[in-house]
């Protein structure tokens, strides 16, 4: 007998009520956030489906899921009865090819908070025949009992000796790129811009230092910011006063008019671009160009940062390597919490940057597993071992990625991890003219050439920009075809060719890189990443002398650098092993 699935059924009364015959549930919030809070967490709980990125639609008979490959194991052990997954990839309908074949004449229902201005727009303009309707109230969350309540926790201060670079003149530089615009003011609802404007940080969003708000700013370096105002204390109050920012209870917004206001329609929720009056149309929000650009105390502390979170990582492998070889049984969950705690002991650190991929043979396949109390499986040392994890701390935000073999890997595994890792080092080495104005699109190929001579491949891009204390992935530049934006100096973005394998294994080698002037005609990049990378896992025969003396190289810098943050032996051991000449 099929099980009956009640969250769906007193979802579609509330839409037979409403009169639509469908209803949209995106991932996400009412601040385009990628990664979103608990109390925001609709499509999972409507769907069980719990990855970052997703879109559901329930219909009166069925209810689908559009996700892409990074979810589709996820999603295929995760969701609920009376749920199809639909693979976002050539051949099978999106979802609005799907209305369009199955709904015509009809209404799909959303919730304006939850959908971009832009997209909002243009997903009406293909739905021909279809009624796109807003409803105000979300209808998850009434038939969502036990909803988790929001953070209330208090915003601070990013202190100045971390960044040097005060709101004053954050502000000043935002209306500098805005003259062209004649924009006066501007609204901001992206979370991360309006923490690093502000220089304040939070905790409404887990492993990212966020706080729900929205930000008006007026070219007088003056403004509004709407949150909840128990989370203002009196020093948070008295620093926004300084900074001649008012403090207003975040749903006033929705009561405010804003006159000829600057507004990103890619980023603006649907509803609030109703409070604007004539609003002056941004194709981009300057503070993402300037927030991507490090300055140099914020690169030095990326480097400090790296350093303190290498000697975190170090002590784990160290410590993993000998409880697994000493026949200790470990899950990939219970793993992830050790290396945890290495990062909280570490100087300046605030937790870490997002849930750690901890994963054992098959499971390193799936690009974004990560292992829970529930959902885990015990490390098997024969089998391949991938650790993608990050930290945050007061003076940076890391990513990094290794893939290990505790005993003897296959052939087929070390020609993967060879071919893996050289695109990677190509990446790395790369030098161009400034005047060429390379991006992202232009690079890509090279992390994939090594892979696409053995007719392998990876689903995924190259690499991504991180935030200073913020958002682990942060735009607009990265490493992928379809990137666009320019490199410059001063920009941090990961380096992360990987090669999956279904059912066997999973290999991805991610450093972040940094990019730098390297003379006066041409730039390049600099890792910022200490790690040593497998010697068990590298096929000797695919690599050239100049690969083998720059890994090397590599090596022993990461030894000089972590050595004498070594407390104990099991990583001074382990540390040494690993970075001994090929």
């Amino acid at each position: 007998m099929q099980k009956i699935n009640n969250k769906l059924n007193l979802l579609r009364e509330l839409m037979a009520q409403r009169s639509i015959q469908a209803y949209l549930v995106p991932h996400s919030d009412a601040h385009d956030s990628e990664y979103t809070s608990d109390s925001d967490e609709r499509l999972a709980f409507i769907s069980g489906f719990d990855g970052s990125a997703g879109i559901g639609l329930i219909t009166n008979t069925i209810a689908y899921l559009w996700t892409d490959s990074r979810y589709y194991l996820q999603a295929s052990k995760q969701l609920e009865t009376g749920w199809e997954l639909q693979k976002l990839e050539p051949g099978v309908p999106t979802w609005v090819e799907h209305a369009l074949n199955n709904l015509q004449g009809q209404v799909i229902g959303y919730d304006p908070l939850l959908i971009c201005h832009n997209l909002r727009k243009s997903r009406q303009s293909q739905l021909q025949g279809i009624e796109l309707k807003a409803i105000n109230e979300n209808l998850i969350d009434l038939v969502w009992t036990n909803k988790p309540q929001d953070s209330l926790a208090e915003v601070m201060i990013h202190d100045l000796e971390y960044h040097q670079y005060p709101t004053t003149k954050k502000i000043s530089q935002i209306f500098e790129n805005l003259k062209q615009k004649m924009a006066k003011s501007i609204l901001i609802s992206k979370l991360d811009q309006i923490a690093w404007v502000l220089n304040l940080r939070g905790k409404d969003i887990k492993f990212n230092p966020l706080f729900k708000s929205y930000l008006y700013l007026r070219d007088d370096l003056t403004g509004i910011l709407f949150i909840n105002p128990g989370k203002i204390n009196e020093q948070v109050k008295q620093y926004l006063t300084e900074n001649n920012i008012e403090i207003k209870p975040i749903l006033e917004v929705f009561n405010e008019k804003f006159f000829e206001t600057g507004v990103t329609p890619g980023e603006i929720n649907d509803r609030l671009i109703q409070q604007v009056e004539n609003p002056i149309t941004l194709n981009a929000c300057p503070i993402e160009l300037l927030k991507a650009i490090k300055n140099e105390r914020e690169i030095q502390g990326f480097k400090e940062s790296h350093i303190r979170d290498g000697a975190a990582l170090v002590h784990y492998l160290g410590w993993l390597e000998k409880q697994l070889l000493d026949g200790v049984e470990l899950d990939e969950f219970q793993a992830a919490e050790v290396l945890a705690r290495y990062r909280y002991k570490q100087n300046r650190n605030m937790g870490l940057s997002f849930d750690s991929i901890s994963s054992s043979g098959a499971n390193a396949a799936i690009v974004h597993y990560h292992p829970t109390e529930n959902n885990k499986s015990q490390i098997n040392p024969n089998h391949i071992y991938l650790i993608d994890s990050g930290g945050q701390y007061l003076d940076g935000t890391t990513d990094v990625t290794r893939t290990y073999h505790f005993t003897k890997p296959t052939i087929e595994e070390r020609n993967a991890y060879t071919r893996v890792l050289l695109g990677n080092l190509d990446i790395e080495r790369l030098k161009w003219p400034k005047k060429s104005k390379i991006h992202g699109g232009d690079i890509d190929v090279l992390a994939r050439r090594w892979l696409w001579e053995a007719n392998l491949d990876y689903g995924h891009g190259t690499g991504h920009g991180v935030g200073y204390f913020l958002n682990v992935h942060e735009g607009p530049h990265g490493i992928s075809k379809y990137r666009t934006e320019v490199f410059q100096p001063g920009m941090i973005v990961s380096n992360e060719p990987g090669y999956y394998e279904e059912g066997k294994f999973g290999i991805r080698i991610e450093n972040l890189i940094l990019c730098v002037q390297v003379n006066d005609q041409f730039y390049g990049f600099q890792n910022l990443t200490y790690c040593p990378y497998d010697r068990n896992l590298i096929n000797l025969d695919l690599l050239s002398p100049r690969d083998r003396n720059y890994i090397d190289q590599y090596h022993t810098l990461v030894r000089d650098t972590l050595l004498p943050l070594m407390q104990e032996q099991t990583a001074k051991d382990w540390l040494l092993k690993m970075t001994e000449p090929l």
